[in-house]
């Protein structure tokens, strides 16, 4: 399938709207299950606390899901399939790169429409680090915040599950979060996704 450029602003505005959703506190259904796939009440450390359902208002959009960790922290999983018939499972697949090239290249665009500043690629890691991996991941520091003033780092990660996407997508004040508890949570999504 090939996303023509409004497409692909589309689906970064739905985006954009569900972090606005998420963040302006809009009481949304805690789903139980998403994709036939059952979402506990913990997922590693973090606790399951809402829901978004894109997929009702757009096809292909998914499902996001927030989850609490420590104050400052916002981390959200989405499960989408874009209207893709199928979606590897292998994570290192042309489809999976592909998505999560389209993911960063989002986070550098709100950067340049001044929802974030001073977006730096902090690197790309594997989930798990060693072997076939089960996620591939980017990392960023930017600023964001009404005054685009707060320094963050964020994380964002990608896999695939039964033909969805599942991207993972950690952000937090700078030196709250490090690279090993995102991989904490994205390694207890690999449990939960067996």
């Amino acid at each position: 399938m090939r996303w023509t450029r409004a497409g692909i602003l589309a689906v970064v505005a739905v985006l954009v709207s569900a972090v606005e959703a998420f963040a302006q506190g809009t009481p949304q259904e805690k789903l139980r299950v998403v994709y036939g796939l059952s979402i506990p009440d913990r997922v590693g450390s973090l606790v399951y606390g809402r829901s978004i359902d894109f997929e009702s208002k757009t096809r292909g959009l998914g499902y996001a899901l927030r989850f609490g960790g420590q104050p400052g922290w916002m981390v959200d999983v989405y499960l989408y399939d874009l209207g893709l018939k199928r979606i590897p499972a292998n994570a290192e697949s042309e489809v999976i790169k592909n998505q999560l090239a389209q993911a960063k290249g989002d986070v550098f665009e709100l950067g340049k429409r001044g929802t974030y500043a001073n977006v730096t690629d902090q690197g790309d890691f594997k989930v798990p680090a060693t072997g076939e991996p089960r996620f591939i991941c980017v990392s960023f520091n930017y600023l964001r915040g009404d005054r685009v003033d707060i320094d963050v780092d964020s994380y964002l990660c990608l896999s695939s599950w039964h033909n969805k996407f599942v991207k993972v997508r950690m952000t937090a004040p700078k030196g709250t979060m490090s690279r090993a508890d995102a991989t904490a949570f994205v390694q207890a999504w690999i449990e939960l996704l067996r």
